[in-house]
């Protein structure tokens, strides 16, 4: 009887919390709950929201962890010149947070496809990045000068690799896709796409904002940014730093001299 009493008392033991990496931004947070490591989430997006999605998420983790961020880029979608302007608002210093961001940009389905299965996590195991972003990852095996079943092959096994890199060193995993139709040209690939995530988060056009879909949590929410530099309430009811908006004005000189961190490959 003792022997079962402890059995169910470890039983009984919460397991530790993950972490969890949020945007910043009050209302969207709400719908989407942030996004879990160890897991792999997808945004599919008809809006090119999503492009400033990524760089506040990739400044909210340098923020909260001071560590790094693998960014594998795959549609020409990095933004250094917005990072800087968002490091400044987080009261952070261009040059502590662009360094910190690794950027590799694919231009072939190979590229991409090489990037994933050799180079990401020997680039994770040396930095030590929390967070891993593969954004507009399906572009490229889109590319209709690649056969498709090999396209289809090398897509299967780059999000194997993604999955295994995750689970390994609980990574918060991003992976975007930036054109909601354009999967449709092969839609074995989107098929494959969605049932190799752990959470889809849809962001589509609406006349009044963007509507975000959450589908596995019957979500179904209108967002819609405020203008750059307004502040909402939510800014004034929480002590952390908050980011108004996305959309922000920058000033392009301030990077210019420091292009070290856009190196392709690593």
């Amino acid at each position: 009887m003792a022997l079962v009493a402890e059995t169910i008392a470890l039983q009984e033991q919460a397991l530790p919390a993950r972490r969890v990496l949020q945007t910043s931004l009050g209302v969207l947070d709400s719908i989407i709950g942030g996004f879990e490591a160890g897991k792999v989430s997808l945004v599919d997006s008809g809006s090119d929201f999503v492009f400033h999605m990524t760089s506040v998420l990739c400044v909210r983790h340098v923020f909260d962890t001071g560590g790094s961020v693998v960014f594998v880029d795959g549609g020409n979608s990095v933004d250094p010149y917005g990072m800087a302007s968002l490091a400044k608002r987080f009261g952070m210093s261009r040059l502590y947070v662009l360094p910190r961001i690794h950027v590799a940009r694919a231009f072939t389905t190979y590229q991409m496809a090489t990037l994933i299965l050799d180079v990401v996590e020997k680039k994770i195991e040396e930095t030590g990045a929390g967070l891993l972003v593969l954004a507009c990852l399906p572009d490229l095996f889109l590319d209709e000068d690649v056969d498709y079943d090999e396209a289809h092959q090398l897509f299967m096994r780059s999000l194997r690799k993604i999955r295994e890199v995750t689970e390994k060193h609980e990574t918060v995993t991003l992976v975007t896709n930036a054109g909601l139709s354009k999967m449709n040209r092969r839609r074995k690939l989107r098929r494959v796409l969605y049932e190799s995530v752990d959470s889809v988060v849809r962001l589509q056009h609406h006349p009044r904002g963007i509507e975000v879909i959450v589908s596995d949590k019957g979500i179904r929410e209108l967002f819609r940014p405020v203008p750059p530099n307004q502040a909402t309430i939510d800014d004034f009811a929480d002590p952390q730093v908050r980011i108004a908006d996305v959309d922000l004005d920058v000033e392009l000189g301030e990077v210019k001299e420091n292009t070290g961190y856009q190196r392709v490959p690593w």
